[in-house]
């Protein structure tokens, strides 16, 4: 059933998830041979310290990311063939590392004691420009610093509670303090000419398209993210079919009473079902609909629409609004930009503000009365704030149409007033977990396996048959095949080294399956990692 399990299948599909190969081919490799090699060897190595350390926590976080979905890795005894001679490195669990520690423990502490280094260092060598995160500004990274242990430590708040509770505390109390505002998000600005590939265009607007739980979420409260993050469907203009926008305002007189569901796609966003056996047939698991027509000359012809919304692409892939070999007019929008002549660089959100606000609303929440300065209400509304008004700089800079550009027919940018007046609905004049994870879980559009990471630690979004948003709470699509509820997987499947270090590798997945929860096989990926216990 694609990427959902069925009961019955043996072998469960896996995520996609680039981490593991990222950190040991790319980033965790090239941090390590920085800090163990390079700066030890500098001549002035101990004004390199704060690089050092601002690489310890980037390690860390990539680590701790991919532990976080598999479980087990390489760790202590990764990258030390030169200088150790270890060419078959043990594996690290989550819950307990070689040395008899738990991993998670481990991450903390490196990323509280580097917070410590960049907080006491003296006379240091700055990245400056060569800091794609925060341009070289230390006190930034001691803010991310301590609100990546937050968010580490939210994970652990059922599978080691007491660990959660005093990590919260620590971090809140360091007078580096947390990210507290946009300009403190902490991302990651790629170089101009990253992903510049049409193709990738191509894939986003034709294998993908916007579900009909986040579109209905959207929708029910006319949150004005909508037309940021969703484009619209082909029952308009806008949409870059030549012969669509030509008849556009003639559809009605076309096609008055074409068949009962056209009614179901006069609405310009519709998300579709994510459920392979939906209950309702008027939400389609195709994203085009084909009306028949005759021309002006009287010649049978059809006309497919594209009925369900895709997601913005632009924020995916920098070309957005140009021609390649395989993307036609439709796959694009109304508004261009020149490559010549307009500046515009991808991005890779971290940890954001809006996040961090979440977060601590649902800190608070728990805890009662006011974490970070702020109660959970507080931190609900801002939360929200911010998330607007970060989508619509991000929409600025990514050229999409209705955050920037005022000759578009579909013109509709955030503005203060939008937000006070989404505040101000009914349904958000008190906050519960189920609201202000269903918030999240729009602000975490561009980094949808923390969604995932948030589902899986919560439970919410929750399921239900039609996901119809119920005052001010988002709802998942329920989602079955036949007679068969179909499950999302919980983790990824660790893949087997080479043949060198396999024995290593079987240890690793023997003792992660001495947790009953993982599953009695490495690919049974309905299981669970040791920190993702049972409600």
């Amino acid at each position: 059933e694609g990427i959902y399990i069925k009961p019955a299948q043996i072998n469960k599909p896996s995520p996609y998830l680039p981490y593991y190969n990222d950190y040991y081919t790319q980033i965790g490799i090239r941090l390590n041979y920085l800090v163990n090699t390079v700066i030890p060897l500098n001549p002035d190595k101990d004004r390199y310290q704060d690089i050092a350390a601002i690489s310890n926590i980037l390690e860390a976080y990539e680590a701790w990311l991919m532990f976080d979905v598999y479980g087990a890795a390489p760790y202590h005894e990764a990258f030390k063939l030169a200088s150790e001679g270890i060419s078959k490195p043990r594996y690290d669990l989550y819950q307990k590392d070689i040395e008899g520690n738990p991993m998670y423990k481990v991450f903390d502490q490196k990323v509280k004691d580097n917070v410590a280094v960049l907080s006491s260092s003296t006379d240091q060598h700055s990245l400056g420009s060569n800091d794609y995160f925060y341009g070289g500004d230390v006190d930034k990274w001691i803010k991310f610093g301590n609100t990546l242990r937050i968010k580490m430590a939210q994970r652990l708040e059922i599978a080691d509670n007491a660990f959660y509770k005093s990590v919260i505390s620590e971090a809140l109390g360091n007078s580096g303090g947390i990210i507290s505002n946009h300009d403190e998000s902490c991302v990651y600005n790629h170089p101009n000419e990253h992903n510049n590939n049409t193709d990738d265009t191509h894939i986003l607007t034709y294998q993908y398209t916007a579900s009909r739980a986040l579109v209905n979420f959207l929708d029910e409260y006319d949150d004005p993210r909508l037309p940021l993050l969703v484009r619209r469907n082909g029952f308009g203009m806008g949409n870059n079919n030549t012969l669509n926008d030509a008849q556009v305002d003639s559809l009605a007189k076309y096609f008055p009473n074409y068949e009962t569901r056209y009614s179901q796609w006069t609405d310009r966003f519709v998300g579709m079902s994510a459920n392979p056996d939906s209950a309702n047939s008027n939400y389609s698991n195709s994203a085009y609909y084909t009306l028949p027509f005759k021309d002006a000359k009287g010649v049978d012809r059809n006309l497919s629409i594209r009925h369900n919304s895709q997601i913005e692409s632009r924020f995916y892939v920098k070309n957005g609004g140009n021609i390649g070999t395989q993307v036609t007019a439709r796959d694009k929008e109304d508004a261009k930009y020149s490559k010549s002549t307009d500046e515009i660089s991808l991005f890779t959100p971290m940890i954001t503000y809006p996040e961090t606000c979440f977060m601590m609303a649902e800190i608070a929440l728990k805890e009662g009365g006011s974490k970070g300065g702020k109660d959970a209400s507080a931190w609900f509304k801002e939360g929200v704030r911010a998330s607007m008004e970060q989508y619509q700089a991000w929409g600025e800079k990514m050229k999409v149409p209705a955050a920037m550009d005022p000759n578009s027919d579909f013109y509709k940018p955030i503005t203060a007033a939008d937000i006070s007046a989404y505040l101000a609905k009914p349904a958000f004049q008190s906050v519960t977990l189920e609201k202000i994870i269903s918030q999240q879980w729009v602000n975490l559009f561009m980094r949808p396996e923390e969604a995932w990471a948030t589902w899986k630690r919560t439970g919410l979004p929750a399921f239900k048959d039609q996901p119809e948003p119920d005052n001010g709470v988002a709802f998942l699509e329920a989602i079955a095949a036949g007679a068969d509820k179909l499950t999302i997987p919980r983790r990824a499947a660790l893949g087997s080294p080479n043949t060198e270090n396999i024995d290593n590798y079987n240890i690793a997945i023997e003792a992660l399956k001495a947790d009953p929860d993982y599953g009695s096989a490495f690919d049974q990926t309905g299981g669970r990692i040791w920190w993702d216990k049972k409600k």
